[in-house]
């Protein structure tokens, strides 16, 4: 089992469970509120069809990316759980506490992060050449 960083500036793993739990919070209201939007659109006309499909689509876009920042929310407090936090999922160096206060829930170091994004940037453009 990995070693979970001990926040060297001051952070603790109270203080980062804290700040992910509160985090968990605010995207589950951001998603009932979407949800409650979407739900709630009254169509009262055609002319108003176009506005509306726009309206919901975007409110589903910031579904999307709230349920994706709340499943790495919830992977963060599963790692705190099982001792893994603060620690790089794929080079097992330790996360770096500024790292850390940024983005409580980052799996990855600097490093394995920048790498992780350069090969699917990569990835994209090799499947765009194929198009």
């Amino acid at each position: 089992m990995r070693k979970p960083t001990n926040g060297n500036q001051g952070n603790s793993i109270k203080t980062y469970r804290k700040e992910l739990l509160n985090k968990k919070a605010e995207l589950l209201v951001s998603l009932g509120i979407n949800f409650r939007r979407v739900a709630n659109v009254e169509r009262t006309s055609e002319e108003d069809l176009v506005t509306v499909s726009h309206d919901e689509s975007l409110q589903l876009g910031l579904n999307r990316v709230f349920y994706g920042q709340l499943r790495l929310v919830e992977s963060a407090l599963d790692r705190l759980d099982l001792g893994e936090y603060g620690t790089c999922a794929r080079c097992a160096a330790a996360i770096s506490p500024k790292r850390l206060q940024a983005i409580p829930w980052a799996r990855y170091c600097v490093d394995c992060q920048d790498t992780a994004v350069t090969g699917q940037v990569q990835e994209l453009g090799s499947l765009a050449m194929q198009y």
